[in-house]
């Protein structure tokens, strides 16, 4: 190694030891220096984003809230007031309900029924066969309310007739079985 030295004169081996040095100090921070570099620039950003979360925690309250309610809102939507409710408590809730929605349309509620219908994947199905009376306006305006009062049910059969031959009010029978369904 002596000898290599030696050979080579000062004016080329300055040069080379700086080229050297400088190759060294290029390894070190590509491999030493700058990952460390980058992880304090991705801390320095978590850090901003992290105050702009505080500094902003009011509207993100506000956005929580109101997502909150919407979920709720769309619960209602599918399940109705009786999302939670034991399968008894669940048929007097729906058949109390049809009476109320009946006593707002003038609707005379004849009959109401509940019967277990079948097993479908996860939900059990409960029937209700409905007979009501009352004016074609008053029973459509009757079969609105009840979507938005029950939430999600399903109308399996209607059936609509005159109640009286000769009744100058054209009162309408309309028979109906309405399904609703629980979780098992």
């Amino acid at each position: 190694m002596v000898e290599i030295l030696d050979q080579i004169s000062k004016k080329t081996f300055i040069p080379l030891l700086v080229g050297i040095l400088l190759l060294m100090l290029a390894t070190t921070s590509v491999y030493a220096i700058w990952p460390q570099v980058k992880e304090l620039r991705s801390g320095q950003l978590t850090r901003e984003e992290l105050r702009e979360i505080v500094e902003n925690k009011d509207a993100l309250i506000e956005q929580i809230t109101q997502l909150q309610k919407d979920i709720d809102e769309m619960k209602h939507r599918l399940k109705g007031d009786m999302a939670n409710l034991p399968e008894k408590k669940m048929e007097a809730y729906i058949i109390g309900e049809l009476q109320n929605i009946s006593w707002n349309h003038e609707i005379d509620l004849k009959a109401v029924k509940p019967a277990k219908g079948n097993e479908i994947q996860m939900f059990q199905e409960i029937l209700f066969k409905v007979q009501l009376s009352g004016d074609y306006f008053d029973l459509y305006k009757w079969l609105l309310d009840l979507k938005k009062q029950l939430g999600f049910i399903v109308i399996k059969n209607l059936e609509l007739n005159i109640l009286k031959k000769n009744d100058p009010n054209n009162t309408l029978l309309m028979k109906l079985t309405i399904a609703s369904y629980k979780s098992i």
